[in-house]
Formats: structure tokens, C-alpha cells, sequence
């Protein structure tokens, strides 16, 4: 079975549930039936690992903003990346951006670095 993770809105407060799920339709279901909440976004997870996280010792950048953008579409999203290798030039990061992501489907073209933050 699929592991989702359900976020989960009332008021200003927001929740974010994991579960294992028959299907899509079965997390909407459950939240309806058990939940005053409103289900705002399910996601599939993909990906997880549950091996130990290596120990913290501050040596990253602590956080890396920019704006992405296609030219042709003029179409733009802000990006976060948290602690980035201290080895990581400018070049490698830009290069993943625009090999690695997309914007609504369309191949990135530029960054503008917002903040690069020790």
C-alpha cells in the first residue's frame, strides 16, 4: 500500500499526517469521515528513508533562495535549498538547477539569486 502524506487545514492552523493508504481516494474518505479538518493537499510519497540522518556540524550554507524562470514563458518560481555543501561552487548549483528542475513542465533558463545565506 502507498504511503501518502495529508495536509490538513481549519482556521490559520495546518497539519501535515502520514499514513499508509489503499488508494487516493480512501485518504480523502477516511479525513472526510474522521476529521473536521479540510484535506488541502495529498501527496504520494516516492521516496523515504528511514536510516539515521548524519550528525549536525555546521558546516553547510544554511540556506540558498532564488527565483528560476523559462524565458520564452517568462513563467518564474522561488526556490529554498537548505544547507548546501560548503564545497559547492556556484557553477555545480546552478548547473542541478537547470538539469535537475522544471517550471509547470518547461526546462529553467535563468536564476536570480535572491539570498545565499552562511
Amino acid at each position: 500500500m502507498p504511503n501518502y502524506k495529508i495536509q490538513l487545514k481549519q482556521g490559520k492552523r495546518t497539519i501535515v499526517a502520514h499514513g499508509e493508504f489503499k488508494n487516493l481516494q480512501a485518504v480523502k474518505t477516511h479525513y472526510k469521515t474522521i476529521s473536521t479538518m479540510k484535506v488541502s493537499e495529498i501527496l504520494k510519497v516516492e521516496y523515504e528513508d528511514k536510516t539515521t540522518p548524519p550528525i549536525d556540524d555546521y558546516n553547510y550554507m544554511s540556506q540558498f533562495k532564488a527565483f528560476v524562470k523559462n524565458e520564452d514563458t517568462r513563467k518564474s518560481r522561488q526556490v529554498i535549498f537548505n544547507n548546501l555543501k560548503v564545497t559547492l561552487s556556484d557553477s555545480q548549483l546552478y548547473d542541478s538547477i537547470k538539469q535537475n528542475m522544471e517550471i509547470q513542465g518547461l526546462r529553467v533558463d535563468s536564476i536570480t539569486t535572491v539570498l545565499y545565506k552562511k
